[in-house]
């Protein structure tokens, strides 16, 4: 049986950085965990910031990061060019375009009275992966883990 996904609905599902890394809000006390980790975030040889909060969140925090995300997105990502970009044309018109449309069909869904929440509970180990690279300069480390101290 196909089923058809709710716009009033809500997941509550691990934190994958692949997934999850676009409009994102977390809590003071989640920010406190992630600033306790931060030699571990700023250490991670990788270029990706998402990477690394999955680095911490896989071998750091005490819990794993966990996200809720709503069935019908409110951000989108709009950028045509950089590292994975593999068209001639770069311009992000076309995509600014659909968007608005697909905003102006979904306004009346964006907040709803109520939320269907499901919560999934994936188990599956992942192993601590290496890093892409690409934030190996000492200096950075420093100054990543400088931005983490309080009073900043």
């Amino acid at each position: 049986m196909v089923r058809k996904t709710s716009r009033r609905g809500a997941e509550v599902t691990p934190w994958i950085s692949s997934k999850h890394n676009m409009g994102m809000a977390f809590n003071r006390s989640t920010w406190q965990d992630i600033r306790r980790c931060a030699e571990f975030f700023c250490t991670y040889d990788d270029y990706n910031w998402d990477w690394s909060l999955q680095h911490i969140s896989q071998g750091c925090l005490a819990h794993k990061l966990h996200a809720m995300v709503m069935k019908g997105p409110r951000v989108f990502h709009i950028g045509e060019c950089g590292v994975h970009h593999k068209k001639a044309n770069c311009e992000s018109t076309a995509v600014i375009s659909k968007v608005q449309q697909v905003l102006k069909y979904a306004n009346k869904h964006l907040y709803p009275s109520y939320l269907t929440l499901t919560v999934t509970n994936t188990n599956k180990k992942q192993k601590l992966r290496k890093g892409n690279g690409g934030w190996g300069d000492i200096r950075d480390h420093q100054l990543c883990v400088n931005m983490t101290r309080p009073g900043r």
